[in-house]
């Protein structure tokens, strides 16, 4: 009887390669559809535009033969300067151009730009300081003082609160808008329920997802966040701080080991250093400082702009940062975060200026002693809200230590 042989074919197997790499995906950069970009034209050189205000007349009641009191006025220079330049470079040597399959260039400089833009999204969403009035819970039937706790009961009142304040600051023109993030959209979704059919659906490719409140609703992933997280006592080995998703892991004073893992250094002070310069991704990376975050960890906190300071003083970390931004801790000491604070934004279209003297671009450049390219993204520009405009924008500030 015959007996099948053992053969081996596996060289006849090719390995096949797909026709296109795979999709990076990136935060859309909705802000910028909200903004005065028309100052650019202004500033075609030089790195300051001046946009000066006047006081008020005075208006006063005239009695024949009586002298009038004639009131002084004056000015006031308001002005944006044009002084931030980003860049996101990277190298390709001719040898890939030659023998890659993929058009590497076109790909990387393609997703520089779209990280240039996110930059761009967040420093407009930044403005939500130079905002003329901020509503917090006691706007709502809440505590004054203290961030809105977002839910189905109070949406409305918010909407309504922002109206009256731009309605109050003789802002009744102009089409107005609110950014809002992922999870107010889930609540507004749910106060609507069925009695809108289809609403927050689809969002657009500039972030609209419908009209509501008698303003246009546009979904950002970059709504301003802030955390602060209070240690005053040393953590211990394997304690863990959670942000957006990236751990970090103390380890023994000197024996950090591992992506993300910190070194507890000798006391709480220096321990909080560490965290930041984890985060920050500054300093010297060591066994006795911090490991470097993985390359995709990496990218978590670059997108949402992470920062992290720390405050000896106070004996606290904070963070801030851009997105529906989740934190935890697992410690067995007494750390814990004490608040954790987002901001809509909300207001009149135009009233924050954006401008890009050079908007995103490209330039090659020759590297010295190698055959390829040096391609940088780049861009250079200024953000501002011009004084007057100020009451054309109202902050929202929730508490949002209930995300999970």
């Amino acid at each position: 009887m015959a007996t099948a042989s053992a053969n081996d074919l596996t060289a006849f197997t090719p390995e096949i390669w797909s026709p296109s790499m795979q999709n990076t995906f990136f935060k859309e950069s909705t802000a910028l559809g909200v903004v005065n970009a028309d100052l650019r034209a202004e500033l075609s050189i030089g790195d300051t535009l001046h946009k000066p205000y006047g006081s008020y007349a005075r208006v006063q009641t005239y009695t024949k033969g009586t002298d009038i009191t004639v009131k002084d006025i004056d000015t006031t220079d308001d002005y944006i300067t044009v002084n931030t330049a980003k860049v996101a470079s990277f190298y390709v040597d001719n040898l890939d151009l030659v023998q890659n399959k993929y058009e590497v260039v076109k790909e990387f400089a393609s997703g520089a730009m779209r990280q240039l833009n996110n930059v761009l999204d967040q420093a407009v969403l930044g403005q939500y300081s130079n905002a003329g009035t901020t509503l917090d819970a006691g706007d709502v039937g809440g505590t004054a003082g203290s961030g809105i706790i977002l839910d189905v009961s109070n949406c409305p009142s918010i909407f309504t609160a922002a109206g009256r304040v731009l309605n109050n600051n003789k802002r009744l023109g102009g089409s107005r808008f609110a950014m809002i993030g992922p999870r107010m959209l889930e609540i507004i979704q749910n106060y609507v329920g069925g009695r809108e059919t289809g609403f927050g659906d689809t969002v657009s490719d500039n972030g609209v997802v419908g009209n509501r409140f008698s303003f246009r609703l546009v979904l950002s992933n970059n709504l301003p966040f802030s955390a602060v997280f209070d240690m005053d006592t040393i953590l211990t080995d394997t304690d863990t701080i959670t942000i957006n998703g990236v751990t970090l892991t103390a380890d023994a004073d000197g024996a950090a080991t591992g992506a993300g893992h910190f070194s507890i250094q000798a006391n709480a002070d220096l321990c909080n250093a560490q965290i930041a310069s984890c985060i920050n991704d500054d300093g010297t990376p060591g066994v006795d400082t911090y490991i470097a975050l993985s390359s995709d960890d990496r990218q978590l906190f670059e997108e949402c702009g992470i920062v992290a300071v720390a405050d000896t003083e106070a004996n606290t970390l904070t963070i801030t940062g851009y997105g529906d931004i989740v934190v935890s801790t697992s410690n067995s000491v007494s750390a814990a975060w004490s608040s954790q604070t987002q901001y809509a934004l909300m207001g009149i279209d135009g009233a924050v200026s954006l401008i890009a003297q050079v908007a995103p671009t490209v330039v090659f450049r020759d590297p010295t002693y190698r055959l390829g390219k040096v391609v940088h993204p780049w861009m250079l520009y200024g953000v501002g809200t011009f004084e007057r405009n100020t009451d054309q924008l109202v902050a929202v500030q929730f508490d949002v230590s209930n995300w999970v």
